[in-house]
């Protein structure tokens, strides 16, 4: 009896392993989403992770597994792994017909685009004598843009040169900016007329509008750091000053217009198109610092080739910001900005500055040509 006993023991878990086997992934999903679609660089979010059973079979042990890059920090650290990327491990006993949803906190560092991605859900038999696995496509991805930093002393800077033009820009209508409604002239455009006006009074009658300032802004930001040397924070910071000048300026209306030397970076005229700004900083959060051009080669491109089939206006101002201002790069720069006004925006770890700014002005002074259309901001960063 005994042995008989044994044996439907042995048959009955025999059994029980292959149905196990073939039922327990089915009707099993695993899904991953952030809070947010992107964040500032620094700031917090969540990360959900949703396990569902929609069948009646119970699995009573589910680990379940997902890797992203490593710069993302869960502050929950129990079941995580670091190498080249952070993988997360997680054990779950999930019931027939049970959803599971876990809130896990992450704190995120560094710029980028990141993506929790590769689930990969394993089981055991009973006894922990099998393992039995199976890989599941699931995506989550959120945006780090570049972190925000003070930059009111530059667009302080940008917004005293942009007033040192006001004599000299050309004035336009505004036609959001109504003002009132009067006769008709022979000198006004037709497409000025407010028929509706003209029919109650009998004459023709024309919109008037307030006339404004264009205030635009070119930024051209350095992020080549190709020496032996590598110098990671200040071109993260030239990054943070560009984006965080970007958001300022197009929160203030002003037309913004970007390139920079990452690989195959667009140009980019200036507008106030508040869309700009995700553009810029989803373009910045990608970039890769391994994916550089020569600065002085994208200067060229612009201003012998961009700019000389689609001129930029005489009153944009220029705002350079590159850690790598040299005598070389100076002149480069300079025979394409005669009569313009023009911003160097320079990041410096501390205690540089001073020697920085001397060596700068030894060399800017020999520029003869555009002395008072140039300024030259040195600004101190944290190593």
């Amino acid at each position: 009896m005994i042995v008989v006993f044994l044996l439907g023991v042995l048959a009955v878990g025999a059994l029980w392993e292959i149905f196990y086997r073939l039922w327990w992934a089915k009707d099993i999903s695993v899904k991953l989403w952030f809070d947010t679609d992107a964040v500032y660089s620094g700031q917090e979010t969540k990360l959900y992770e949703m396990i569902e059973n929609r069948k009646r079979l119970p699995v009573p042990v589910l680990e379940v597994g997902f890797h992203t890059r490593k710069e993302l920090d869960f502050i929950d650290v129990e079941n995580t792994n670091i190498s080249d990327y952070l993988y997360k491990r997680d054990v779950f006993a999930v019931l027939g017909r049970q959803k599971i949803t876990r809130e896990i906190p992450v704190k995120c560092t560094k710029r980028g685009k990141y993506t929790a991605s590769d689930a990969d859900i394993t089981t055991y038999t009973l006894l922990y004598r099998k393992r039995y696995s199976k890989g599941i496509q699931t995506t989550a991805e959120i945006y780090v843009y570049p972190k925000m930093t003070d930059v009111s002393q530059i667009v302080t800077m940008c917004e005293r040169m942009l007033g040192t033009q006001q004599c000299a820009r050309r004035l336009y209508e505004d036609p959001f900016a109504f003002r009132t409604i009067r006769e008709y002239t022979t000198d006004d455009s037709m497409k000025t007329i407010n028929w509706k006006a003209s029919a109650k009074t009998g004459m023709l009658m024309v919109n008037t509008f307030d006339s404004v300032q264009s205030q635009k802004v070119m930024i051209f930001l350095d992020v080549e750091d190709t020496g032996i040397l590598k110098y990671e924070e200040l071109v993260e910071e030239s990054i943070a000053l560009a984006a965080s000048v970007i958001r300022k300026l197009l929160r203030q209306n002003t037309e913004v217009g970007f390139a920079y030397n990452g690989k195959n970076g667009e140009i980019f005229a200036p507008s106030n198109k508040k869309a700009n700004c995700i553009v810029f900083e989803r373009l910045l959060a990608e970039f890769d610092k391994e994916e550089t051009e020569s600065f002085e080669r994208l200067i060229k491109k612009c201003f012998e080739q961009t700019f000389s089939k689609k001129p930029l206006a005489e009153d944009v101002l220029l705002l350079f910001i590159t850690k790598n201002l040299d005598s070389a790069l100076y002149n480069c720069i300079s025979q394409y900005i005669v009569e313009r006004q023009v911003l160097f925006t320079v990041p410096v770890y501390r205690g540089e500055k001073e020697a920085r700014e001397h060596i700068i002005k030894d060399f800017a002074a020999k520029d003869a040509k555009n002395k008072g259309n140039i300024c030259i901001l040195v600004k101190e960063v944290e190593r």
